[in-house]
């Protein structure tokens, strides 16, 4: 068995994760994802995802770290 350093980890991680946004995307209709995430695709903070989760701008389920962002 091969064994995985840390960087090849994260990599294929990040891989692991557009894939999974690829799948998503083609099955249609809303996308869930975690605060991280959706800041990345928003091009903000997490910070101000949290704002607009707040302010009633971004629709959101769950709670701590396993909440998500409803993204359309």
């Amino acid at each position: 068995m091969m064994e995985l350093h840390i960087p090849e980890l994260a990599a294929l991680r990040e891989e692991i994760a557009a894939l999974r946004h690829e799948v998503k995307s083609l099955k249609g209709g809303p996308e869930w994802v975690r605060i991280p995430d959706a800041a990345r695709r928003l091009g903000v903070s997490p910070d101000t995802v949290r704002r607009r989760i707040d302010k009633g701008q971004l629709e959101s389920r769950g709670s701590g770290k396993l909440r998500e962002v409803k993204l359309t």
